[in-house]
C-alpha cells in the first residue's frame, strides 16, 4: 500500500482560544478532491469537490493542551459528500468500490511556542579564540608537577634542596611505619576479634533470623504491596444535566500508554434505563457507541480505548437514561442530548458525564505495572471486538424481514416510512435500519431497502433505526 506524506502547509492554526482552537485546513493533494475532517466525538465536517488550495475552517476543544483531528482525502471524482461512514476510518471498505483515499491523525499543539532565531547564532563562535590562551598557562603551570623530582634543585638554591628531599623521605617513612604498624596489628585485631565476633552471632541472630522471616514471609510484605499502587483513577472533564454521581462510575482496569480499558458501573442506587458508552476505539480517532439497558450494577462490556500520542489520556462520553415516572434517581433538569451514533430510543431523563482517562500506569512492572498490562491489552481488544461482531451477526436481512411482514409489492412511494439519511445500512449505505418486534424473537434489527420500511406501519412497536440496547432480546 502506497503512502502519501502530509503536505506542508495543510493544517493552519488561526487563533488559540480558552479550551479551544481554531484551524484552516487546505487541500493541497490534487487538483479535486473530497475531505472529512473529524474534530472530537461526534463532529465530522464532510465536502466534497475541493479545488486546490481551498481551505476549511473549524473549531476544535483542547484536553491538557492538545486538540486532535483526523483528517481523510478522498481522490475519487465520485465520491459522495454525504457519506455518513467518511470519517470513521475502520469502516471506510463498506463505502463500496476501489476508494482512494488517505488518512492522517494529527494531534496540535494549543499552545504558542518560542523559537530562538537570530544573534545567538553568531555569539557562540567567539569561543574559538580563547583556545590558545589557555593552552600556554597551563603548560608552565603543570611542568611544575615534575619539578619536585629535578628541577627545584636548580631554580631555588641550598635549603630548599635539602628540605623537601630529606624532610619527607626520611621522617615520615620509619616513624609511620613502626609505629602504626606494630600498634593496631597487636592490640586492635585481637579485641575486634574476639569480642564482637562471638556476641553478635550469638545474640544477633538467633533474633532476628525467628522474628523478621516469620512476620515478611505471612501477611505483611503481601498485601502491603498490592494497595500501595493501585491504577490511575478516571477525571470528570465536563457534565450536562443537573444530577452528579454518587461516586465514580468509570473504573480503569488497565494501561499501557497507547491504550486504557475501564469498565462502566452504575453508582445509583436504582436500575439505570439505558447505559450509552462511547470512546475511541482507532487509532485514526474512530468512536465506538455500546449501549446496555437496565443496568443494575456493572456494564458487562470491558472497554478498550485508544490513548492519544503526546498527551497520553483517552476522552470517553457516558450517557445515563431513567425512563422510570416514580422513585427517579435523576431530575427534571436532566436533558442531555444522546447523539444519532449511539441509536437512542425513547426520549428519557438523561445526563451525560464526559471522563479524561490517563493512559500511564503509575504501578511498576513487578507490581502489575506496564509489563503486565501490555501483555493483557490484546485480550481485552479482542473482548470487545468479538462484542461488535456478534452484535452485527444478529442483524437481520431483506429475505427474513420479508418472510415475517410480507414483500410490499408495487411500492413506487418516493417518501418511505424509514429513509437511508437517517438510518443507513449495507455495503453501499444503500439500504436502511429497523426495528421489528415479534412474539417469538422480541425486538430485532433488520437491514432492509426503503420500500420495505413501508410495513413498520402497520406495526406500533416498530420504528426506524436499530433496536435500542440489542439485538433480539425477549422483553
Amino acid at each position: 500500500m502506497d503512502t502519501t506524506p502530509l503536505p506542508p502547509g495543510v493544517i493552519t492554526t488561526t487563533n488559540i482560544l480558552d479550551g479551544s482552537i481554531e484551524l484552516a485546513i487546505s487541500q493541497l493533494w490534487s487538483d479535486e478532491a473530497g475531505i472529512a475532517i473529524q474534530a472530537g466525538m461526534d463532529n465530522c465536517i464532510i465536502e466534497g469537490g475541493l479545488s486546490l488550495g481551498s481551505t476549511e475552517d473549524l473549531t476544535t476543544s483542547c484536553t491538557d493542551g492538545y486538540a486532535t483531528a483526523t483528517v481523510v482525502v478522498y481522490l475519487d471524482e465520485d465520491f459522495e459528500p454525504d457519506e455518513c461512514d467518511a470519517c470513521n476510518v475502520d469502516e471506510l471498505a463498506l463505502m463500496g468500490g476501489n476508494s482512494t483515499f488517505c488518512a492522517y491523525r494529527v494531534e496540535i499543539p494549543c499552545f504558542e511556542q518560542e523559537v530562538e532565531c537570530g544573534e545567538p547564532s553568531a555569539a557562540p563562535s567567539g569561543s574559538y579564540y580563547p583556545s590558545e590562551q589557555p593552552t600556554a598557562a597551563p603548560t608552565k603551570s603543570a611542568s611544575p608537577s615534575a619539578s619536585p623530582t629535578g628541577t627545584p634543585s636548580e631554580s631555588p638554591t641550598g635549603t630548599p634542596t635539602a628540605s623537601p628531599s630529606s624532610s619527607p623521605t626520611d621522617s615520615p617513612t620509619s616513624s609511620p611505619t613502626s609505629s602504626p604498624t606494630a600498634s593496631p596489628t597487636d592490640s586492635p585485631t585481637a579485641s575486634p576479634t574476639d569480642s564482637p565476633t562471638a556476641s553478635p552471632t550469638d545474640s544477633p541472630t538467633a533474633s532476628p533470623t525467628a522474628s523478621p522471616t516469620a512476620s515478611p514471609t505471612t501477611k505483611a510484605p503481601t498485601v502491603a504491596p498490592t494497595s500501595s499502587c493501585p491504577l490511575s483513577d478516571a477525571i470528570l472533564v465536563a457534565n450536562e444535566g443537573e444530577t452528579l454521581y454518587p461516586d465514580l462510575p468509570v473504573e480503569i482496569t488497565f494501561q499501557n500508554t497507547t491504550h486504557v480499558g475501564f469498565t462502566v458501573v452504575n453508582t445509583f442506587n436504582s436500575t439505570v434505563s439505558s447505559v450509552f458508552t462511547q470512546y475511541h476505539s482507532g487509532s485514526f480517532g474512530e468512536t465506538e457507541c455500546l449501549s446496555e439497558d437496565n443496568v443494575e450494577e456493572v456494564v458487562e462490556t470491558e472497554f478498550m480505548a485508544q490513548c492519544m500520542r503526546n498527551t497520553k489520556i483517552s476522552i470517553v462520553n457516558i450517557w445515563m437514561t431513567d425512563c422510570q415516572v416514580t422513585n427517579t434517581f435523576l431530575d427534571l433538569g436532566d436533558n442531555a442530548e444522546i447523539p444519532e451514533c449511539c441509536h437512542p430510543g425513547e426520549e428519557c431523563k438523561t445526563v451525560q458525564y464526559t471522563f479524561k482517562l490517563p493512559c500511564e500506569n503509575p504501578c511498576p512492572p513487578e507490581e502489575g505495572g506496564e509489563a503486565v498490562v501490555a501483555a493483557e491489552a490484546p485480550v481485552q481488544r479482542r473482548r470487545v471486538s468479538e462484542i461488535i461482531r456478534e452484535r452485527k451477526s444478529h442483524e437481520g436481512g431483506t429475505k427474513e424481514f420479508e418472510d415475517i411482514v410480507g414483500h410490499p409489492d408495487g411500492n413506487e412511494a418516493d417518501d418511505h416510512f424509514c429513509v437511508v439519511e437517517d438510518y443507513p445500512c449495507g455495503v453501499h449505505n444503500e439500504k436502511v435500519h429497523v426495528c421489528h418486534y415479534s412474539a417469538r424473537d422480541g425486538y430485532k434489527t433488520f437491514c432492509v431497502p426503503e420500500a420495505d420500511s413501508d410495513a413498520l406501519r402497520f406495526y406500533p412497536k416498530d420504528y426506524c433505526g436499530p433496536c435500542v440496547g440489542g439485538y433480539a432480546s425477549t422483553y
